[in-house]
């Protein structure tokens, strides 16, 4: 995403090779005068493909939630498939914990009010997964190779859940592990905060199948790495030592970057 002397544009570029050639998108549709509150996404299709990019937009309006769905053609982003749900959310502005990109022809959104929003790209049709019972505003979401992962935060403790997607979507959420980060706290951060009642961690991305989690520790101002399989956790960002000295209510906004690894490079000419 960038700013040229026309406004705002979008490129693909390939990450493991800087000096690629770019591919700079057309200008996105401009929404509707009575959007509210717009949201909008870019995905490439499932399989890497350049062609068949989608553009999802989102808005609300009182309590309704309405998406338009645009494909990238030859000719432009054509003529958007719409859909709109059929339930009343419980608050007029719902806040979006994350939104997954298209897994399986679906993109699923958690929202802060206690369920998550999927959208069935091939039908256009809403459906609706309730949180488990307990699950606060302390979670993200990741995919499964089966279904769909909740991670959440209660304090120091971890709990993974995994929903299994089924034709129907309506299976229920499993409790598939546990863990309590406390002691490795401690461990990583040594003595720069003592545990204190209300002290707490927030979860602010996860990797898929639910293999890691960055937390946000606000008593210490650190961000910590768990690798949930191994139990491993380090200390990543120290928001003493860098900009968020100067402003320190900044969030940590993290976007895990995931590829097949060891990468294969692509080969440079000359």
């Amino acid at each position: 995403m960038f700013f040229d002397d026309t406004g705002l544009k979008h490129s693909l570029l390939s990450p493991l090779l800087a000096q690629g050639s770019e591919l700079v998108l057309p200008p996105t549709p401009l929404p509707d005068n009575n959007c509210v509150y717009p949201n909008w996404w870019i995905y490439l299709p499932e399989d890497g493909r350049h062609d068949g990019i989608t553009l999802v937009r989102l808005w609300w309006l009182g309590r309704k939630v309405s998406m338009e769905v645009y494909v990238l053609g030859s000719g432009g982003w054509g003529i958007p498939t719409t859909a709109m749900t059929e339930i009343e959310l419980p608050h007029p502005t719902p806040g979006w914990k994350n939104v997954l990109y298209p897994f399986h022809g679906k993109i699923f959104m958690a929202i802060a009010a206690g369920y998550t929003l999927g959208l069935d790209l091939t039908t256009s049709r809403f459906f609706t997964l309730k949180h488990p019972d307990g699950v606060g505003s302390n979670f993200m979401l990741s995919y499964a190779d089966s279904g769909l992962h909740l991670l959440n935060a209660e304090g120091f403790q971890l709990s993974i859940w995994l929903h299994k997607l089924t034709c129907d979507d309506n299976g229920g959420w499993l409790l598939v592990d546990t863990f309590c980060v406390h002691e490795e706290c401690k461990r990583v951060a040594g003595d720069v905060w003592v545990p204190r009642v209300g002290d707490c961690v927030d979860i602010v991305a996860a990797g898929d199948n639910a293999e890691f989690v960055f937390l946000v520790h606000e008593a210490s101002n650190v961000v910590l790495y768990v690798h949930l399989r191994s139990r491993v956790v380090e200390k990543v960002y120290d928001k003493h030592d860098s900009v968020h000295r100067m402003w320190p209510h900044y969030e940590v906004c993290i976007s895990p970057l995931m590829m097949v690894w060891p990468p294969v490079f692509p080969t440079l000419n000359g």
